[in-house]
């Protein structure tokens, strides 16, 4: 023994990083946000066809889903499936009797006469296997109808888990690799994954490793990163 230590042992000292939710917790955190990532970038921008087109694809057996918005065709969207991912979007002129000309408001019983004859025709053509299914809420939240289209009650934890993502963000003072306006900035172009990856520190390594000192990101950054994310994701969906 010297000096208290066993003999030929190299003892160090290590200081916790103290998490603010439990490591496994931002494990399950960052699945659900890749997860809702992924739905939202293959499954946002349906391709948009010509709404007799649904028929000739029911009649094929092609179609698994059909999604409507409950205001359909007045405002919202009527899509079908041929797959998780693989969606169509009707392209529909809105029609007229459905709106009142003096107030500017619905005619319920106009929008509801021309919804059931479409889907009258959609059930005619349909197997029994395909599902048809009428998308109530969460229609304002980014993200929430692609959420729908793949899973409904995935809707909910993804917008939880982006929830929860935000408040940690706003919340916490250890950043560690950008300020909180960094972070903020890069938050309005899906930064919220890699927020959840590298903060308090990286997940790849443990919760009790003390991760080296580095110079984080300010706003002005931030705010330059998010630019340049923002015009990739533009370019790409172009």
């Amino acid at each position: 023994m010297r000096g208290g230590r066993p003999a030929g042992r190299d003892v160090r000292t290590v200081v916790a990083t103290v998490p603010d939710i439990p490591y496994g917790v931002r494990w399950a955190l960052l699945f659900v946000l890749a997860l809702s990532t992924v739905v939202v970038l293959l499954n946002r921008d349906p391709a948009l066809r010509d709404a007799e087109e649904i028929f000739a694809d029911l009649r094929a057996g092609e179609v698994t889903k059909v999604v409507y918005d409950r205001s359909w065709p007045a405002y919202g969207t009527l899509t079908w499936a041929a797959g998780p991912l693989s969606w169509s979007q009707a392209r529909f002129d809105q029609p007229d009797d459905v709106w009142d000309p003096r107030t500017t408001g619905l005619v319920p019983e106009a929008l509801e006469r021309r919804q059931e004859a479409f889907l009258a025709r959609v059930r005619a053509a349909a197997g029994p296997s395909v599902e048809i299914v009428r998308s109530e809420g969460l229609a304002r939240v980014p993200g929430s109808a692609a959420y729908t289209r793949w899973w409904a009650p995935f809707a909910p934890v993804a917008v939880a888990a982006e929830v929860l993502a935000w408040l940690l963000m706003l919340t916490r003072r250890d950043h560690r690799y950008a300020g909180r306006w960094a972070w903020l900035w890069m938050f309005l172009v899906g930064g919220s994954l890699a927020y959840v990856l590298l903060e308090p520190y990286p997940l790849w390594r443990g919760p009790y490793e003390v991760p080296a000192a580095r110079v984080r990101l300010d706003g002005t950054r931030g705010f330059a990163l998010a630019t340049v994310v923002l015009f990739g994701l533009g370019v790409v969906g172009a």
